[in-house]
């Protein structure tokens, strides 16, 4: 399979890569790659209260994509 250069912010690759133990993964590209085909397979569809939408607003807002 191909690959491509994806850039994360720095906070973010540390976060993953301190989990990687728990989750019982061996590299932040691997964590990485199993959230974004879980989201894309719609395992994550349900929908988020309002709260939980103003909290996920702030957070990317926090981190300068919104």
């Amino acid at each position: 399979m191909a690959a491509r250069k994806v850039e994360i912010p720095e906070e973010i690759f540390v976060e993953i890569e301190d989990l990687l133990p728990k989750l019982d993964m061996s590299s932040v590209d691997e964590c990485v790659t199993f959230i974004l085909k879980s989201l894309l397979s719609g395992e994550f569809d349900d929908e988020l209260s309002g709260e939980e939408e103003e909290q996920m607003k702030g957070r990317l807002a926090d981190l300068g994509y919104m």
